[in-house]
């Protein structure tokens, strides 16, 4: 198997993962706060479906624009990434969130990733670009590789979270 198609069987797989996991919380606990109280566990769905959605911008830096991550890096500190970030989520998932909105929403996305995979010649691969420190999971030196494990990763922590805060409500609920 080639690393192009191991990358997209690893991204199928999540994808149905993710419908998966989206089906498996009701939408009655998306207002529910999260591990994070900052956000909710909508929030955070949303949020999981940023990692393919910026995944193609992502590729055209480290492909051939280099120039705009150094740029990134000088001109936007952690600080505003992170309330960038939240700010982006929050506006977004906050409208009239619903899991058939999400999963469309990660569909879409998905089906553009796979679409940029497909496009990709294979000394894509060895490219590489040193990312600022705005997000532990995706820092340093990340390749073309990289990045497209990162939505398996970045899926598989945060549906994590979203697991644990289920756990705790479930245990109370029956407690109760």
């Amino acid at each position: 198997m080639s690393l192009k198609e191991e990358l997209a069987r690893e991204m199928e797989i999540t994808r149905q993962n993710f419908h998966h996991f989206l089906d498996s919380v009701p939408e009655t606990l998306y207002h529910h706060s999260s591990d994070n109280p900052a956000w909710t566990i909508g929030e955070v769905l949303f949020h999981i479906s940023l990692a393919p959605r910026f995944l193609t911008a992502d590729l055209r830096m480290i492909i051939g624009q280099a120039w705009i991550s150094k740029l990134i890096g000088v001109f936007m500190p952690k600080s505003i990434f992170d309330k960038l970030n939240e700010h982006f989520t929050k506006r977004w998932a906050s409208r009239n969130m619903t899991r058939e909105k999400l999963g469309h929403a990660y569909d879409k996305a998905h089906k553009n990733a796979m679409r940029a995979l497909d496009s990709l010649k294979e000394e894509d691969f060895e490219k590489s670009l040193e990312y600022p420190d705005y997000d532990e999971l995706l820092t340093g030196v990340v390749s073309v590789e990289r990045l497209y494990r990162y939505i398996t990763i970045h899926f598989n922590v945060h549906a994590e979270q979203i697991r644990k805060v289920l756990e705790k409500h479930y245990e109370q609920a029956s407690t109760d």
